[in-house]
């Protein structure tokens, strides 16, 4: 019976998601229709919604808390890194 729970839970998971993912479009939308979002970025983010859609049906994902994700992304600063991620992008030499 645990296993009827926590795949009705899932799906309770996912139907909110799928909701939260509507609810974007429906703001992306009238962004547009304002002027105030280019073509071409609506249809990257209808497409993004659409992956983000797809994972969520397959259950292939993990929700992760936003401060949690936050840290993980922005480790110390090290001007030494930054420049050689900028040389290697760029193809050319940092200028002193």
């Amino acid at each position: 019976m645990a296993d009827s729970n926590e795949q009705g839970a899932q799906v309770e998971e996912q139907e909110q998601l799928a909701r939260e993912i509507g609810e974007e479009l429906v703001d992306a939308f009238v962004a547009y229709v304002r002027g105030d979002v280019r073509f071409e970025d609506l249809t990257f983010g209808v497409f993004d919604a659409l992956s983000d859609l797809h994972v969520i049906a397959s259950g292939d994902y993990e929700l992760a808390d936003e401060d949690d994700a936050l840290d993980e992304d922005h480790d110390e600063y090290d001007e030494s890194s930054a420049t050689e991620q900028q040389e290697d992008l760029s193809q050319e030499p940092a200028r002193s």
